[in-house]
């Protein structure tokens, strides 16, 4: 219960970050501090639902439906700010979209380099902290004007987008490999229709020498 409504409270601030920056720039400087809480607290929600044994699949939906939704806000956002190209949130909801959507083929003996990349934290760690730095430069451009923070902040923009797709890649491998094999097991153990069947038996049986 505490660890969704730590969920919620991300997803509540982020919200309020993205209105007050496009209404109020003097605000600026608690906004851009706003970010690495948002982003910290998906750290905090996971350890405070494992301590109080809170984890649930509901709250797994609900942690990685929020992790999309901040994301998202915050590339569009600053797509719609002229400081990121179009393709850029394009490219992620995409990823996310895909991912998400087909991660139940995904079986447990997903080979270990999937793990690495994908599923372990120092990969999600190194993942979110690069969103965040990313959102804080950008925020930064908007409110310092400064030409060097707004290419400094593209820079790390497509960086985070690269490791966006490198950790997208071995996911969509695997499943690609997973549904293959399902179809597979499903063609083999496909029941043959009882015509074909009487056709075979009657085949098989040896016709009698023509003397």
């Amino acid at each position: 219960m505490v660890a969704n409504i730590i969920t919620l409270t991300r997803l509540v601030l982020t919200f309020v970050v993205i209105v007050l920056c496009s209404t109020r720039y003097t605000l600026g400087i608690t906004l851009l501090a706003a970010i690495p809480i948002i982003f910290g607290l998906d750290a905090v929600d996971g350890i405070i639902a494992r301590k109080r044994n809170e984890t649930s699949e509901i709250g797994a939906v609900l942690d990685s439906a929020a992790d999309r939704v901040i994301e998202n806000t915050f590339w569009i956002y600053f797509t719609a700010m002229g400081l990121i190209p179009l393709w850029m949130p394009i490219v992620i909801m995409t990823r996310g979209i895909l991912t998400d959507g087909l991660r139940h083929y995904i079986t447990q003996e997903t080979g270990r380099w999937v793990f690495v990349l994908k599923e372990s934290r120092t990969s999600r760690g190194l993942y979110g902290g690069s969103k965040m730095f990313t959102f804080m430069t950008l925020m930064s451009s908007t409110i310092f004007k400064l030409p060097v923070l707004e290419q400094v902040s593209l820079r790390f923009a497509i960086l985070t987008v690269v490791f966006c797709l490198i950790r997208g890649f071995p996911t969509a491998i695997e499943i690609y490999k997973t549904i293959e094999k399902k179809e597979a097991d499903a063609k083999r153990f496909r029941p043959v229709p009882q015509s074909a069947e009487r056709l075979t038996r009657g085949s098989s049986v040896p016709k009698k020498a023509v003397r």
